[in-house]
């Protein structure tokens, strides 16, 4: 069993309606979701995708999903600047052992990795961790049960 994380990719630094949730990605955004996208097609598994409802991470996804077809994904408003501990019950309620990817912010989803691996980790834009389990449902997983076996993240210089 696998989850896949993914921090939303680099954002402008305000949006036109003044509102953080309606931040749309930047220029170097755009190119780190389309590299991410090409990354994502040596991805398997995937059954399962969880998406903050905020802008930035949407259009993160989009792009991903543009390269690399992703099952439908279920837009929460509740992971928009998802706590650890709100994305742990929601992890240990999801029925199933399927594979998930979630898209989301720090720090929360940071803050879900170390939990998961006993590792301090700090994800930056545009990161990925996919983190492996011995379990056989998600209700199993628990502090330091999991084990990073794919990281990427995509380097992009814009002037």
């Amino acid at each position: 069993m696998k989850l896949h994380l993914l921090r939303h990719a680099k954002t402008l630094p305000t949006s036109d309606t003044g509102k953080d949730i309606d931040r749309a990605l930047s220029v170097k955004g755009i190119s780190q979701s389309n590299l991410m996208g090409d990354y994502f097609k040596s991805v398997h598994g995937i059954e399962g995708v969880w998406c903050s409802s905020a802008m930035r991470t949407r259009q993160t996804l989009d792009i991903v999903r543009y390269h690399k077809p992703l099952e439908q994904p279920h837009v929460l408003d509740n992971l928009y600047l998802c706590s650890r501990d709100q994305f742990l019950e929601m992890i240990w309620n999801h029925e199933g052992n399927k594979d998930l990817l979630i898209v989301g912010h720090n720090f929360g989803i940071s803050d879900l990795a170390t939990y998961f691996t006993n590792s301090r980790l700090e994800m930056r834009t545009s990161e990925y961790f996919c983190i492996e389990f011995e379990c056989s449902n998600w209700k199993e997983t628990s502090r330091g049960t999991g084990t990073i076996v794919d990281q990427f993240r995509p380097r992009v210089f814009v002037p």
